[in-house]
Order: structure tokens, then sequence, then C-alpha cells
């Protein structure tokens, strides 16, 4: 098996995250591996610590922008009655409490009469700011910042030109209460005391994710599973696309780019550097000038490119929004952004655009790298993959012998480099892992050779990096999303991409949690987990509930809940916003939380921290499981979601029964036996029997009026009847024994019954 599946390797791009020669795990444990995992945090009360100190003689404190904390899990009509005083409520801050602007003292009192307001507090100037722009409070020379807006539909323009010491101020088009602009330090005084804005932080200084040395990768593509990425449109924004000219350009682009766009460079669309060209390869490049043979992973799928300049110190000119924006409006719903800021777990503005954005527009399933610094330990995803509903990618090793390299002979384990969780509110990043050394991708013609691991010829290179993992794993998303499409899922939701892939995954035996993520990306699996995507969601308090029925008890359970997440705040220290619980019933009673993986007992804890949750079971039993999803605090609702599951979901309406007995053809003894069924409305019935010997057993299924609706006639065991019932009703099913001795037997029915 081993030496097969190696030598397919010489045939193609990028590792195939089919199941394939390597195992999920070594062995099987009732515990997740990862060390110091914390899913619960206490409830209370969540400013960034930083943020939180005061210097009440510095600052004039807002008359007008206070804290209204509630007395426990959002309701609805709660938040309809605070704004009907006249109050304004922005930022959600957890728990359980808003910034929001009161007008006069009247409705501040008000406010405080309201019996499920806890306190209303002070909102002080230097809530508003990042703590890495503490240092320029008392310098003179100039920085450039970015500021947020209490009002989404406000813009900023008005509030901010009033204001000394502030320059070149830009509006984001598609994000008005979001501005960059240039202030002297000595003046960011002038921002922090507004009301209008409720924070002040850096501007992200992004670069690709390509920064670690190595060498080779030949890969395997999903050419065997018939899903080439047909119909979908990948967007990426990066260094350029080989020469730029789409009549002149890299034989296995061509007829593949829908747009072009030259972002922060004019008309300059070509790569100097072959970052943009190897990562758009890995994708969806075809193979054309070598055949066939080194392909990307979607090679049927069309590209929205976003082609960015790259200052003199090396930092990215890219305005997140407007090429989120762009792409989408040109028919994108796949993205794959290979670049970040090594911020060491931090949620910076580009987080929050993205947040808000896939918020915004939940058919879009986003897919960044997590960064390179991960030898350097835990804590060390970089954003924007620190953003709640993106997919953050990691990178794991290829399994490449003959190189005799380090980063190539165990695909069981995660790169060194690859950035590792949690994020800094505790959240896990990365969310998957994908191969990402030594990948064999399309270079640019006019890169030179030192710009990558190793050049190939002059048409393809090696490259590798958690930049070269999220391309691998963005083409099979246009697979998945390709099947997902011909299965009649037109419009399917990024939640429901996530949750499959999160189900699907294998896991690493011996690496840490944090490093891997969920796991390494199956696209097979995920492509046959059973699915849930449900678009209306949840209100606080509100409950759905499904059944997972399991029968194979050597297979892993998954299931997974995923929802898109209103954006965080900056200011708070805690990111999630929605938070929605899962719960499982074993057929035995046992109740699971999600995420409770870790340690046992699996049910003593319970993730307020993360817009993903698990449920994992190595040796599941088989049977019937319960699923409840629970809106526990919805704020900013309802919460749509998704839940996926290796397991089979049934229908809500549809009851399942499990019988057993004895029949035998013995003297006095009872040669068949009948069971009654109550229908309630029209729909398929299913019988099912087994029993421990060699007689011939035979179903029977009559009406209330003892008339023969169906039955079975082989030798089979088990024997199986299926029937259409076109009425509600009272029926009977009838076990009969016709030959042999005897048969101790179990009878499974399923039937419209709810």
């Amino acid at each position: 098996m081993r030496l097969k599946w190696h030598a397919a390797l010489s045939g193609t791009i990028v590792l195939s995250l089919l199941v394939g020669g390597f195992p999920a795990m070594a062995k099987k444990s009732a515990e997740r591996p990862g060390k110091h995992v914390q899913i619960q945090a206490k409830e209370g009360f969540t400013l960034s610590s930083s943020s939180y100190e005061r210097n009440d003689s510095q600052f004039q404190v807002s008359s007008k922008l206070v804290i209204v904390q509630f007395d426990g899990p959002l309701e609805e009509e709660w938040q309809k009655r605070v704004e009907k005083l006249g109050v304004k409520l922005g930022d959600y801050l957890p728990d359980f409490a808003f910034v929001a602007k009161v007008e006069n003292e009247t409705e501040r009192n008000a406010l405080k009469r309201l019996p499920f307001v806890k306190r209303v507090m002070p909102f002080h100037p230097l809530f508003k700011l990042s703590p890495k722009l503490r240092p320029a409070l008392t310098k003179s020379s100039s920085v450039k910042v970015a500021v947020v807006g209490f009002d989404k539909q406000v813009d900023l323009r008005r509030s901010l030109g009033k204001m000394h010491g502030v320059s070149s101020v830009r509006i984001k088009k598609d994000a008005r209460r979001i501005a960059e602009l240039t202030v002297s330090g000595r003046n960011l005084d002038s921002l922090l005391e507004s009301d209008d804005i409720i924070a002040v932080l850096p501007v992200p200084e992004n670069r690709q994710r390509n920064d670690v040395a190595a060498s080779i990768i030949q890969s395997d593509a999903l050419a065997s599973t018939g899903y080439t990425g047909k119909g979908q449109l990948v967007a990426i924004a990066d260094s350029g696309l080989d020469t730029g000219d789409l009549d002149h350009i890299h034989p296995d682009l061509e007829g593949q780019v829908e747009e072009l766009y030259a972002h922060a460079r004019e008309h300059e669309t070509n790569d100097l550097t072959g970052h943009g060209t190897h990562v758009v390869g890995s994708v969806l490049g075809t193979g054309k000038a070598s055949e066939g043979r080194y392909k990307g992973m979607a090679p049927d799928a069309k590209l929205v490119f976003h082609a960015i300049g790259i200052d003199e110190r090396g930092s990215m000119m890219i305005d997140t929004q407007q090429v989120l924006e762009q792409a989408y409006q040109d028919g994108a719903r796949i993205r794959s952004d290979s670049w970040g800021v090594d911020d060491y777990g931090e949620y910076n503005l580009d987080s929050l655009l993205f947040d808000s954005f896939l918020w915004e527009h939940p058919d879009l399933t986003a897919l960044v790298a997590a960064g390179n610094v991960g030898d350097e330990g835990f804590g060390t995803v970089g954003s924007p993959a620190t953003a709640k509903n993106v997919i953050a990618v990691g990178a794991s090793e290829n399994d490449r012998a003959d190189l005799k390299d380090d980063f190539a002979d165990d695909p069981a384990q995660v790169a060194d480099f690859s950035s590792r969780g949690p994020t800094e509110d505790g959240r896990f990043k990365p969310d998957l892992v994908a191969p990402g050394t030594f990948i064999l991708s399309t270079r640019s013609s006019l890169a030179p050779d030192d710009h990558f691991w190793s050049p190939f010829d002059q048409y393809y290179a090696f490259m590798g990096g958690t930049s070269m993992a999220t391309p691998v794993l963005a083409g099979g998303v246009a697979q998945i999303r390709q099947y997902l499409n011909e299965k009649g899922h037109s419009n399917p939701s990024g939640a429901l991409i996530k949750s499959m892939l999160l189900s699907g995954a294998d896991i690493l035996p011996g690496e840490d949690f944090f490093a891997q993520g969920f796991g390494r990306a199956n696209l097979q699996r995920a492509m046959e987990t059973d699915t849930i995507d449900e678009k209306t969601g949840l209100k606080t308090r509100g409950k759905a509930t499904y059944r997972v029925k399991v029968t194979d008890k050597n297979k892993p359970l998954m299931i997974t809940l995923a929802w898109t997440d209103y954006p965080g705040s900056p200011i708070a220290s805690r990111k999630l916003v929605n938070n929605l619980n899962l719960k499982v019933k074993t057929p035995r009673g046992k109740t699971l939380n999600g995420n409770d993986f870790f340690e046992e007992p699996f049910h003593d804890e319970v993730d307020n921290l993360n817009n993903v949750e698990q449920v994992w079971i190595a040796e599941p039993e088989t049977g019937t499981y319960t699923v409840t999803v629970e809106g526990y605090n919805v704020p900013k609702g309802p919460q749509p979601y998704a839940l996926t599951t290796t397991g089979k979901l049934v229908p809500a309406d549809i009851k399942e029964v499990t019988k057993k007995g004895t029949v035998s053809t013995a003297k006095g003894k009872r040669k068949h036996i009948d069971y009654l069924i109550a229908v309630k409305k029209p729909g398929m019935a299913k019988l099912a029997a087994t029993w421990d010997s060699d007689a011939d057993v035979n179903l029977y299924l009559y009406d209330r009026k003892n008339n023969q609706l169906a039955s079975t006639g082989s030798t089979n065991n088990p024997e199986t009847l299926e029937t259409q019932l076109e009425k509600s009703g009272i029926y009977k099913v009838r076990v009969q024994i016709d030959e042999g001795e005897s048969a101790a037997f179990t009878l499974n029915l399923s039937y419209p019954g709810k």
C-alpha cells in the first residue's frame, strides 16, 4: 500500500487529501491529544485587561458612552426595551454587555432602573486604545491607525474632519464605520475622547506566508473522485500572476482567470516574487505545460485575482475590505489568502474585517494561512487567521522518503514551522492542517530562482509554508462545493463546508490539538458526512434536536456544530458573541458536551470560547444518539448554524423501534409474532430482521383490515422490506418462520411515527 501510494506522487502537484495509506490514529483513545486546553472561561465582564487601566487625569470621560451589563444571557425583549428608552446599543462585550450611547441623564437613570440591567459603567477613553499604541501617546511623531466607529451605519469622515492633527483620512467604502488615518501621538486623545469612536487600532502590516526553508513535493490530485471544481470561482489576493498579461501567461493558467485586478499597483499585475503564481497553480492549475502531469486540486475551477503591491518594508499594500467585496460581487464564493501578520494570536483589524464580511455573506468560505513561526511555540498563529469565521490552515508534512529530509518523512506530523494556537483569547486555531512542505506548482517566469525553495524547470518550482497548505485545501473546498451543488445545495454556507471538513478530518497521533486543530483534512470523508445547513437559526434559549444513527462501532463518531458568528468587538478580551452549545446523548443515556474531549468525564465543561463545537467518540456504541443544539446566549441573533456527522441523521418525524423475540415450528410454539405500529402520516416503512439460525424467516405487512400490503419471500438473512404507506393509521407487522426449527430474531422498524 505504501509503495503504491508513494509511486503515485510522481504525477501531481499537491498531496491528496483523500484517505490513503495513512491511518487517522495509531491507536484509539478516549481523549484527543492536547495539553492544558481550556474551553470554558469564567463568565464575567471582559474588556482587555491592559486597556482596563485608568488614567482619569489625562482624559475626559465621555458623558454619552457607557457599558451596560445585563443580568444573564441576552433576551431579545430586553434589548428592545432598552432601545425604546432612546439608548443605542453598539458592540457586544462578553459576558452579557454592550457599549451603549445615552444622550442624557434621564435615559441613564431609566436604564439603571430596568430589572434585567445589572450595572451601567462609564466607558473610559483608554478602553478604546490598542496596547500596541500606548507608547505613541507621549510622542509627537505621526502614527498610522485605524479607528472603529460606534455606529455601523455612520461614515466617520465628518467626525474626523473636526479633529486636530489628523490627516490622510481614508474611509473604507464597504465598511463605513472604519477609517485609516495618520495622527500625531499627542493628538491621539482627540480620537479617544470622541463619542463616535470605540476603538483605535494599529494598521496591519501583512506579509506572505512562505518564509521557511526546505525543498520538494510531488502530489496526488483528486481526479478519481470526478470532482474537479467545475462551476466554482475562487478568489485570491497575492503578489501577482506570472507576466500579468492574460494573452501571454503560464500555460497552466490560460483560460483560468475570470477577473484580474491591479490592486495598489497601478496597471501592474505581474508576479516578480513568484508567490502568487505558485499559490494559484496549487488551486486550479491545469497542468497544460506538463501534459496534465502537474496540476492543481481543482483544475476546472476559475479565478478572480487581485495583484497586490509590496512596499519598501516588504509589507503587502492591501485593502482587505475592497478585495473581499470586489471578488464576492464577481461571484467568488471561495477565498484563499496566504498572507498575514505574525502577531501571536491577536484579533486585529483584518480579523475583524473578515469576520464582519463573512457574517454579512454567510455563503462565502474563506481559508487563511495560519503563519510560519510555529517553531517559537504555542500561541503563534497570526491574523487574519485568528478570525472566528475563516478556516485557519496549518501545514503538515509530505511523505518523500527519497528526499531524506526531516520536512518530508512523516505525513502524520505537523511541520515544525506551522504556527500553533491558541489565539490570544483562547480559541482553537488552526482549524485544520493540510500538506505544506515541498509543494510543486506553477512558477512565475519573472521570478528569480532564489525566490523558490528549489526550481524544477521553466514552468514549475518547489515552495512550502502555510502559504502552500492553504491553496491545497482551497482547491479541495472547490471540489466539496461542486459536490454539494450537484447534490442540490445551490448555496451552501461557509459554516457547512467548515463543519464537513472538521467532521471528516484525520486526527494525527501524538500531535497537540493546538498544532493540528481538528486534524489533517480528508476530502473523501468530508463528502461522506451527513449534513444540516440551518439558515434560520436560534435565539437565546432556543433549541433544536436531531437524531444520529450509528451502525459501525469500529468507526469513530464525529458530530460537529459550526456557525458564522457575529464579529467580535476589538476592545473585548473574548471574541465569541453568539454562544451555541452542542450536547449529545448516547444510546445508553450518557450526555457529552461539545469540545469536552480532552479529559474525562467529557460532560463537566461547556465551551464558551469557540464557534465550532465537536463531540468525538473513538469507539461509539451502536444505536441512536440524540443531538441538541442550544442557543445559550444569542445577543445578535437569530444565529444560523451547520451540523455534520459521520453517523446517519434520522429525520425528526421518523420513529425507530427495535423488537426481539423467538419464532418456532415446534408444536405449541409461536410460528409468528405480530406487532402493531401507529403511522402518523404517509411515508416509507422500513423493516429489517436478523436471526441466529439457518431457518427461513420472512416479514409481512398488513393494513388495519388485515389486507396484506407487502412481504418478503427470499431465504436471505437479514431479511428487509421497504414499502410506501399511502395513509396514516394502524398497521400490523408480522415476523414468521417458514422453514427450520427455531429463530431468535431482532426486528428493526422505521416509519413515520412522530
